[in-house]
């Protein structure tokens, strides 16, 4: 028998993946921890830059109607996802790297561009410049919800819980510290080591996704939900 799947991460990718894992033939059990919203930014002058780079696809989302002024722009997307949700949003030039910023700056300084214009979360991970001047703007924040009583529910069950980011890892492994519940009891199927870092020890198994993208910590977490 299979274990149950548990995915906290923000909508609207909370409905992507819980209905990618349900076509895969899951039990999965769908609650958020953080929700996002825009906040307010002033939007610089377009002419300053020479492209835009986004490592979130909540960063189309959420910019608001100035994100238009830059669409004209090429746009550096940190994987398909976050390129979908820009070109959506009206930009034509795409460049999409493999879910990995640093990689994605490395290429963005092979090609010589000196200015781009980072349209970013409140929260985020420090990265590399590569030599390219990065400068950033903050177009929306994730904030912390309570925990679903249907949450704890599941987590006093056990399972496997996919975590998209450090900063949820953290506030996961706080929640479950918080109720008491056996780390033993739980596996967790983590984007990143710096995630599962953040998770701390003494989860039943840890599975850190090949590649930083959905699909890849899907995988993961089927492998995981399998291994009974």
């Amino acid at each position: 028998m299979k274990r149950a799947l548990i995915i906290v991460r923000p909508e609207p990718g909370n409905s992507a993946t819980s209905a990618s894992a349900r076509a895969r033939g899951l039990e999965v059990h769908s609650f958020p921890l953080f929700e996002t919203a825009s906040t307010a930014w002033d939007a610089p002058e377009p002419a300053r830059y020479v492209g835009v780079m986004m490592t979130s696809a909540n960063a189309a989302r959420l910019a608001g109607p100035d994100l238009q002024r830059y669409t004209h722009l090429p746009l550096y997307a940190v994987g398909d996802v976050t390129g979908d949700a820009a070109r959506e949003s009206g930009f034509l030039s795409i460049i999409s790297g493999d879910g990995d910023v640093e990689r994605l700056l490395g290429k963005i300084a092979t090609l010589g561009l000196h200015r781009l214009l980072h349209l970013s979360g409140a929260d985020f991970q420090p990265f590399t410049p590569h030599g390219v001047e990065v400068e950033r703007q903050i177009v929306y924040a994730s904030h912390a919800i309570g925990p679903a009583p249907e949450l704890l529910a599941a987590l006093k069950r056990g399972g496997v819980v996919m975590l998209h980011s450090a900063r949820a890892a953290k506030q996961f492994a706080t929640i479950v510290e918080a109720h008491g519940f056996d780390r033993s009891s739980l596996s967790l199927a983590a984007i990143s080591a710096n995630a599962a870092d953040a998770a701390g020890a003494g989860w039943g198994e840890v599975s850190i996704a090949a590649q930083p993208r959905d699909a890849a910590l899907l995988d993961s977490a089927v492998a995981l939900c399998e291994n009974c």
